[in-house]
């Protein structure tokens, strides 16, 4: 069931048995939605990031939707097939429009293929369907075809990222011109009223949209980075969602007759990386603050002792209160490309300081590590975390914590040595994950594109290929966690920490349609029965 059937049928059901909404502050015909971390950007194509993409969601379609696994489900393209080998066809939906009335057509598909992977200044370019696609051949209004330059069964995953915009609107469109409206005009859920950064967006329901109107006819999303001043906006009615919910007031607020919790395991896999490229670091330095002579991290050795010095059932049990899930590779166990037989790695502090002092370290060294600190939940809090476990095998941390906006715009251009960050897996798939975080960075092949440490190992990057080209499911399976084991067991290439769990709250009377998806989205949000 896609998630447009899912959010219809709760509606359905809500309004079969009558809506109670008790909140304060609004209408009913309109909702406030806080979260977390907020979008940098109205431009859908500026930058593939969580929090940006959640709004993208609301205001533009992609040309493949994704179902309650995280596969891929009709979205503007009602089907797709592979014609050739090399050739995929995706026919669009008949009728779709844009909010200004004109008629969606593959021309704008077109045009938004060509834009994605070349607009200015992005800190995560949509470089994925660019690096495999060769030729785009528009059909007819409703038929595109995509030439991949080998078989690539990844096609349909990475247009499930794939945000179509106007052609004739954004001809000339800059991203200012998203922002502030002007090209905003997409042919999502809802339309685009107003954005003021850091304070609010504020959505209109689209009548229109091909997949039925939306539950609140307007939509005010609020950024409120504080877990504190988040779950107090709910409780005193100013808002009637938020997500992010800390793991120490979930229990608080299931307590809470005035409030609900709704709660999905997550795909997104909170990790460190690892700077591999540089032969010396600055910010590395020894004991005394001498600069060292070579990269400590580049050593497999040191990559391992950092990975075995974390007690990650610690962080589970302790920081995130159970909310989570230790990790050790790409996905979680039932996703395809999953590896059970990979566990996480073990905490042992005494293998960490012998793989230190084998590697020439006995002292260890000092680093600084970087974090956002209002992206992922206890983010900051699991660096501050990560520093204290490493200092035990001598290596003294430094933590720097930043605000989200600036933190991933400085990791674009790989200012960091050492850095948690998360990925989050959207398809249900391992392949966009291994291919983005762990492929040798190449921009024209789209291979590499959130390879911040600049890993490189020819023995995965040739098992990918032979499993993207692999056109047996179960053969390409075993390519990818024979790849996956490279990286995460041979080479340490970097440190998963966990999975997170999505938890968000709503006032009572509502309902959120709670998957592993993490972004948070209007449409998700419905009345619920008594």
């Amino acid at each position: 069931m896609t998630r447009l059937r899912m959010v219809v049928r709760a509606v359905a059901l809500a309004l079969a048995f009558g809506i109670i909404v008790p909140w304060t502050g609004a209408s009913a015909a309109d909702a406030i939605i806080a979260v977390r971390a907020e979008t940098s950007s109205i431009d859908p194509h500026f930058a593939l990031v969580g929090a940006n993409q959640a709004i993208a969601q609301h205001i533009f379609d992609p040309l493949v939707d994704s179902d309650e696994n995280q596969r891929p489900a009709p979205g503007l393209a009602e089907s797709w097939r592979l014609v050739e080998p090399t050739l995929w066809e995706f026919r669009l939906r008949a009728g779709v429009t844009f909010h200004d009335g004109s008629p969606l057509t593959a021309a704008d598909v077109k045009f938004s293929l060509e834009r994605m992977p070349n607009v200015p200044n992005s800190p995560a370019p949509f470089v994925r369907l660019a690096g495999t696609v060769t030729e785009i051949i528009v059909v007819d209004d409703r038929t595109i075809r995509l030439r991949t330059r080998s078989y690539d069964p990844s096609v349909p995953l990475h247009a499930m990222s794939a945000y179509v915009v106007s052609a004739r609107v954004a001809a000339n469109a800059t991203t200012a011109d998203f922002n502030a409206g002007r090209a905003a005009i997409g042919s999502g859920p809802f339309r685009f009223v107003e954005w003021t950064p850091g304070q609010r967006l504020v959505l209109r329901r689209n009548e229109r949209w091909w997949g039925g109107a939306p539950a609140f006819e307007t939509v005010t999303i609020r950024p409120i980075p504080g877990d504190a001043s988040r779950v107090a906006a709910l409780l005193a009615g100013d808002v009637q969602m938020i997500d992010a919910v800390p793991p120490a007031e979930i229990e608080r607020l299931r307590a809470n007759a005035s409030v609900a919790v709704w709660t999905a395991p997550s795909s997104r896999m909170i990790y460190l990386g690892l700077e591999q490229e540089s032969d010396t670091v600055a910010s590395i330095t020894d004991q005394a603050g001498a600069p060292l002579a070579r990269n400590p991290l580049k050593d497999v050795r040191v990559r391992r002792a950092i990975s075995h010095a974390i007690n990650r059932a610690a962080i589970v049990e302790r920081l995130l209160l159970g909310t989570g899930q230790a990790a050790g590779q790409m996905v979680p166990a039932g996703m395809v490309g999953h590896d059970p037989e990979i566990a996480a790695p073990r905490f042992d502090v005494e293998l960490a300081r012998r793989l230190l002092a084998e590697a020439g370290y006995p002292q260890g060294f000092r680093i600084t590590l970087a974090a956002p600190n209002n992206r992922y939940v206890e983010d900051s809090r699991t660096a501050q975390t990560v520093a204290q476990f490493l200092a035990r095998v001598g290596i003294a941390v430094r933590v720097e914590v930043l605000p989200a906006n600036v933190f991933f715009s400085r990791a674009a251009r790989r200012e960091f040595a050492f850095f948690l960050i998360g990925f989050g897996t959207t398809t249900g798939d391992a392949y966009p994950g291994l291919s983005q975080v762990l492929a040798t960075y190449d921009r024209e092949r789209g291979l590499g594109a959130l390879n911040r440490m600049r890993y490189s190992n020819p023995i995965f990057d040739r098992l990918l290929a032979e499993a993207q080209a692999q056109t047996d499911a179960g053969a390409r399976e075993a390519l990818m966690r024979r790849a996956t084991r490279v990286a995460f067991v041979d080479d340490q290439a970097i440190v998963p920490l966990h999975f997170l769990e999505n938890v968000w709250a709503t006032r009572r009377g509502l309902r959120y349609v709670a998957r592993a998806e993490e972004n948070t989205l209007a449409t998700f949000l419905v009345p619920a029965a008594p």
